[in-house]
C-alpha cells in the first residue's frame, strides 16, 4: 500500500473515532441532563386542587394550604365557594377538584347519589362505580354565631346582647338594623341560619322571632350576600351583623354573640331538638333538618391527582392539620366520623382513622 494511501486511511480512521467519541459523550450529557430534569420533576409532586366551603377561606389560604404544601411538596391550589354551589358545579362538570371540603354533609351526599350525568333519577339506584363520590369523613365541627361590626351604630346594644343583658334577637329586629346572611340555596350556612331562627321560635316560645330578624322571604334580597364576600361586606360597614360560624369570627377578630346550645347547632346532645326545624331546598325539593354542623371531606370521582388528594386528606386529619383547625376556632372531633362506602376510602386514610380510635 502506498504511503500516502496509508496516511489517508489513518487520518480517516482517527477522524471517525473522534466523531464517534463526540457523539457518545454528547449522548451521555443529554442523558445525564434528562436524568436531572426527571429528578427535579419528581421532587415537585404536582398540583392538588381543593374546593372548599368559603367560610374556611382564611384558614385554608393563609395557614393550612401553605403548611400542606411545605410539608408534602405538593402545590396547593384552592377555590372557595358555597358548599351547595360547589356540589352543583361538580355535578354539572364545571369544576373537577381533587378534594372537596364541605360545610355539613348534604353537599357531598348529593354527589354520593349522582353519577354526573346531570339527570339523576331519584327512583333508581346508581351504579356505585359511577357515583361522583362514595364516602365522606367528618373531621371538625363549628357553631352558628352572630358576628358584628364594632363600628356599627348598634354596637352598644350588640355588646349588651353579647353579655346577655338584652335578647340578641331584639337587637337584630331593631328598625334600620342591617343583617347579612348567605343564600340557603347555595350555601349550608344560609339554611343553617334559617333553621336556627326557627329553633329560636321554639326555644323562646315566640313564633315571630324568625320573621322579625330574617323577614318574610327565606331568600330576602336585602339580607342575602355571596358567601365569599359576606364578611368583607360586614367589615366595610355595609352591614351591622351577619350569620357566621365561630371559626370565621375568631381569626378576623370580630366580636360575636354566642347563641344558646339549643339554637347554635353545635351540641349533639340537642340533636332531637335540632330536627324539629328544617329548610326545603327550592331547586330540588330536598328537606334539610337541623343537625350539628360538621365539616366533611371527600375525594370525588373528578380527582386527577389521586396521590396528592390522599396526601391532603391525610394532612387534614393529622395532628398538625387538627391543630391548625383548632387554632382557627373549629372544634376538634376526637374520632373522625365516616359515612358511605368504607371500602372505597383509600387505605392510607383508613389507617389514620383507625389510629384515632
Amino acid at each position: 500500500m502506498p504511503l500516502s494511501t496509508s496516511i489517508k486511511f489513518v487520518v480517516i480512521a482517527f477522524l471517525s473515532i473522534v466523531i464517534l467519541l463526540s457523539i457518545f459523550l454528547n449522548s451521555r450529557s443529554i442523558f445525564a441532563n434528562g436524568q436531572q430534569t426527571t429528578s427535579y420533576s419528581s421532587s415537585s409532586q404536582g398540583k392538588v386542587f381543593v374546593m372548599y366551603a368559603a367560610s374556611l377561606v382564611k384558614t385554608f389560604e393563609d395557614i393550612l394550604g401553605p403548611s400542606f404544601q411545605n410539608k408534602t411538596g405538593y402545590k396547593y391550589t384552592g377555590e372557595a365557594r358555597g358548599s351547595v354551589q360547589i356540589a352543583n358545579m361538580i355535578t354539572d362538570g364545571q369544576r373537577t377538584p381533587d378534594v372537596f371540603v364541605a360545610a355539613g354533609t348534604v353537599p357531598i351526599m348529593k354527589l354520593m347519589m349522582n353519577n354526573g350525568n346531570n339527570n339523576p333519577d331519584a327512583g333508581s339506584i346508581q351504579p356505585p362505580h359511577s357515583l361522583l363520590a362514595q364516602w365522606l369523613v367528618k373531621f371538625a365541627s363549628t357553631e352558628i354565631v352572630i358576628a358584628y361590626s364594632p363600628n356599627s351604630h348598634f354596637h352598644v346594644d350588640l355588646d349588651k346582647a353579647k353579655r346577655g343583658e338584652i335578647p340578641w334577637y331584639h337587637v337584630l329586629s331593631e328598625p334600620g338594623f342591617k343583617f347579612g346572611r348567605t343564600d340557603p340555596e347555595l350555601d349550608p350556612k344560609g339554611y343553617y341560619m334559617i333553621i336556627a331562627a326557627k329553633l329560636s321560635n321554639l326555644y323562646y316560645h315566640d313564633p315571630t322571632i324568625k320573621q322579625k330578624i330574617l323577614g318574610d322571604d327565606d331568600r330576602n334580597p336585602k339580607q342575602v350576600f355571596a358567601e365569599e364576600t359576606l364578611i368583607t361586606t360586614l367589615e366595610t360597614g355595609q352591614l351591622d351583623a351577619i350569620a357566621a360560624y365561630k371559626h370565621e369570627a375568631i381569626p378576623k377578630g370580630l366580636p360575636y354573640i354566642t347563641l344558646p346550645p339549643q339554637i347554635n347547632l353545635a351540641n349533639p346532645t340537642y340533636s332531637d331538638f335540632y330536627k324539629r326545624a328544617s329548610y326545603t331546598l327550592q331547586h330540588t325539593g330536598q328537606t334539610i333538618y337541623g343537625e350539628s354542623v360538621y365539616f366533611a371531606v371527600t375525594i370525588p370521582r373528578t380527582v386527577k391527582n389521586s396521590d396528592g388528594a390522599i396526601s391532603f386528606v391525610k394532612f387534614l386529619l393529622s395532628a398538625d392539620g387538627q391543630h391548625i383547625l383548632q387554632s382557627q376556632g373549629l372544634n376538634h372531633i376526637q374520632k373522625p366520623i365516616f359515612e358511605g362506602n368504607m371500602d372505597k376510602i383509600p387505605s392510607a386514610i383508613r389507617n389514620i382513622m383507625t389510629l384515632a380510635e
